[in-house]
Order: C-alpha cells, then structure tokens, then sequence
C-alpha cells in the first residue's frame, strides 16, 4: 500500500512539474516591443488617388506582441501628409492628411544571430481629411483594406533589446464609392499603396 502510495505521489509530482515548464516555455516566447517610425507612400495603379498624389509622407508608432514561438499580432498608427501634385483634380481643398491603422498577424524567421526578417498580413483602416479653401468645414472620408508586407530587423546591441526595422508593405484602399459606371467607380474607390518604412525597435 506504501509502494502505491508513493508511486502515485511520484507520477502527481512529476505531471505538475511539467505542466509547469510547459507554462514557463510558453510564457518564456512571450516577447513585446514598441517602434517608433517613418515612412514614404506611393501610390500605385490607374486611379483618382495615384492621378491626385505624388507621395505621401509621414511618421507613427506600432507595438508587437509575440504570442506563441515566431508568431504574434501587431498594430501600427501613422499620420500622413500628402504631397499634391495635381490641385485641379484635388478640387476646391487644401492640406490633406490621413489616419492610418494597419492590424496584422507576424511570422518572425531568424537568419542570423542578429538579423531576422518578419512576414506580415493584416487590414488596414484609413481616414482622409481636407479642409475647404474657404475654411467652410472639412472633406474626410473613410475607408478600408488588405496589407501584407515584411520587415528586416537587425539588432544592434549585445542583449537583443534594441533593433533597427526596414519595413515594406502593400496596403489595398476601398472607398466605396459608389457609380453606375463600375470603371468610373473603381477610379475614384479604389487604389493599392506601397510604402516604406524605417524604424527603432526596443523590445521588452
């Protein structure tokens, strides 16, 4: 009875200890870090926006969370500034800017010890405002889309807490503007961005 006893006593003991390094491995690969950043933005293909805009450029800050092994989520906050190159076409408006989010889900590749590169896909929310030339009000405009992109990462301290991050992405605009001629339509709703980003990681 004493030999059963401990035995059973031995296998409770040896199933807590390693649900509890299996716990401790899992919370070990949680990492999170906050980047600061810059980017440029271009606009890309046959529409109203890319006709409109010569670039965009502007500056953010974006946080990641490593939730499991080389996986995890991030959001990225960017205010822009846009360079106009066609006013006509822009209308009677002035100083345009934009909100921009980015949510995605990141897969992290070690290459070397101090380089890594990150894969990226995601959605991004936007809003653009411009304020009327006569100081009447304010133009702004909703809309959403599809991002994926990667990063570069190199690390440039001994412990791994501070990295530079290069950054290229793909972001997919939808307007919604709405026309019984879906060309006409899908001129002034729709657009594909790519922009440029650089970055100082500090990871904690």
């Amino acid at each position: 009875m004493k030999k059963i006893l401990l035995f059973s006593l031995v296998l409770i003991s040896i199933s807590t200890f390693s649900q509890r390094r299996k716990k401790q491995d899992w919370t070990e690969n949680v990492r999170s870090s906050i980047d600061p950043h810059v980017k440029v933005m271009t606009v890309l293909g046959d529409n109203f926006l890319k006709d409109t805009f010569d670039y965009f450029y502007g500056f953010g800050i974006g946080g990641n969370l490593n939730l499991y092994k080389n996986f995890g989520l991030g959001v990225e906050y960017t205010y822009f500034l846009a360079n106009v190159k066609n006013a006509e076409k822009f209308g009677y408006l002035g100083a345009p800017s934009m909100n921009n989010f980015d949510w995605y889900v990141f897969h992290k590749d070690k290459i070397t010890e101090d380089f890594f590169v990150e894969e990226i896909v995601g959605y991004s929310t936007y809003r653009m405002k411009s304020p009327y030339l006569d100081n009447s009000g304010k133009f702004s405009e909703g809309n959403g889309g599809l991002n994926f992109g990667a990063k570069a990462i190199y690390t440039i301290d001994n412990e791994g807490f501070q990295q530079v991050v290069f950054g290229t992405k793909l972001n997919f605009y939808n307007a919604k503007i709405g026309n019984q001629n879906p060309d006409i339509a899908d001129y002034y709703s729709k657009a594909l961005f790519l922009n440029f980003s650089l970055a100082y990681r500090y990871n904690f």
